[in-house]
């Protein structure tokens, strides 16, 4: 209804002080009764607030000078201009709140103060999300990472149509939220790398979600080289890790945009494919080459998906394999990465196993070959038992490699519990019992710091 009694409100068009928007010259936006006037120059902003003054006169309204604000962009004159509605002076003020957005005017990014309030909000409501299991237990990472997109995420991709992430220092906050709340709904630690966080559970980091969004909103671009958002999207996607082939943003058809949201799509699983395929970044050497297993097809490799395993019920089971793959495990060849407790970090062929004390304690060593234990060796046995059992024709454990038959056991959507389960207890075997720390030269020693 506001729209309606608002529509007979016109400003004449200035093309000296009014903004031109894909040949539209912009004189004031409307938000329900929120009012917004721009200009230029100081004196077509005192016209405008004149002429809604007029207006307003006119069709028995007043217009609230104590509430309403006046914000200058840019350079701010040695001589400020006084502005008024009728006869009450409008503040001049450095920050303002206008249809969500925290606007600062004294920033080099304006929207510097939205970024941390959202950040800090979404947080709060992580924190409030997270804080449930307390009262229900462990959530399922489906249902918390659905409670997640529809709670947490709106906060963290607010106004990222026009607000792009030109400065990875306000964008970090707000990525942290989001490794944050991946890694407690794993079952991760701190020290779990980034990359797995979204091949193994479906979601898009938020420097690329916010790309593929502006993207689609950015229909009307400039390519003259002036500071617009258009500049910034090509700023961005220029910076991404991988290469994207971005034509001239003048002349760019919807069609042509559409064709560059899919190669940032097509980026960005490659990049977090060759993330885990890395040589230098040995720790996700179980996901190398494993396959998704499909209801309708055979199992074909996925870069970004929602993982099968992830849906085991049973929240330490799931977790214990979690950690197993993702290499955030209770094991040597994980723990003695680490610089803790005055020790340095340990050398990958000195990290062997707490039982037999030969070969590195590893994943696929504590599961399927050490026979040091035998409380492990028989666990093994039985669980090597039921997978011949309920898988016809799996492979003997003697005719491939350690590291290939894990792969293989976790192929298998019928049998994830009860691989999920295995790892769950052969983890508690291991933790049951000391870690082997290798001999020390004295010279190793962290020496404490002198205050």
């Amino acid at each position: 209804m506001w729209t309606l009694y608002l529509s007979d409100f016109k400003l004449l068009s200035d093309e000296t002080t009014d903004i031109l928007l894909a040949g539209i010259f912009i004189t004031n936006l409307e938000q329900a009764d929120d009012v917004l006037l721009i200009s230029f120059t100081p004196n077509g902003a005192q016209k405008k607030m004149d002429a809604l003054w007029k207006w307003c006169s006119i069709n028995f309204m007043i217009i609230n000078a104590i509430k309403s604000l006046l914000m200058i962009l840019g350079s701010i004159p040695r001589l400020l201009s006084v502005f008024r509605f009728g006869k009450d002076t409008v503040t001049i003020v450095k920050t303002a709140k206008y249809v969500g957005f925290n606007l600062n005017s004294t920033k080099r990014n304006i929207f510097e103060d939205h970024y941390l309030t959202k950040a800090s909000k979404a947080r709060s409501i992580a924190g409030t999300l997270l804080g449930l299991e307390s009262m229900v237990g462990t959530l399922p990472v489906w249902e918390a990472r659905k409670l997640y997109m529809a709670l947490v995420d709106p906060h963290l991709t607010h106004g990222c149509e026009v607000s792009l992430d030109v400065d990875p220092d306000l964008l970090k906050p707000l990525e942290d939220v989001q490794n944050d709340f991946l890694r407690r709904i794993l079952g991760l630690n701190k020290r779990s790398m980034t990359a797995p966080l979204y091949t193994e559970t479906g979601l898009v980091p938020l420097r690329f979600r916010y790309v593929k969004v502006a993207g689609e909103d950015s229909v009307q671009l400039s390519d003259e080289g002036k500071a617009s958002w258009a500049m910034d999207l090509r700023y961005v996607i220029h910076n991404l890790p991988f290469n994207v082939v971005l034509p001239a943003l003048s002349t760019i058809p919807p069609q042509m945009v559409e064709a560059v949201i899919k190669s940032v799509d097509a980026g960005l699983r490659a990049y977090l494919q060759w993330s885990i395929d890395d040589p230098n970044a040995p720790k996700l050497y179980l996901l190398r080459g494993r396959v998704e297993p499909d209801k309708d097809s055979e199992p074909i490799q996925k870069s970004l998906c929602f993982r099968h395993y992830l849906n085991v019920v049973n929240p330490k089971h799931r977790k214990a394999l979690t950690r197993l793959l993702l290499s955030s495990h209770c094991l040597a060849l994980e723990r003695l990465r680490w610089v803790e407790h005055r020790r340095p970090r340990i050398d990958r062929n000195l990290r062997v196993c707490r039982f037999c004390k030969v070969k590195i304690e590893s994943p696929e060593h504590a599961l399927l070959e050490c026979t040091a234990a035998a409380d492990l060796v028989m666990l093994r046995n039985d669980f090597l038992t039921r997978m011949n059992n309920d898988i016809r024709g799996l492979p003997s454990l003697n005719s491939m490699s350690a590291v290939d038959f894990f792969t293989l056991m976790i192929s298998y959507r019928h049998t994830i519990s009860l691989v999920a389960k295995y790892a769950f207890r052969v983890t508690e075997i291991f933790e049951a019992t000391p870690m082997h720390i290798p001999p020390l030269p004295l010279h190793w020693l962290i020496q404490p710091q002198v205050t």
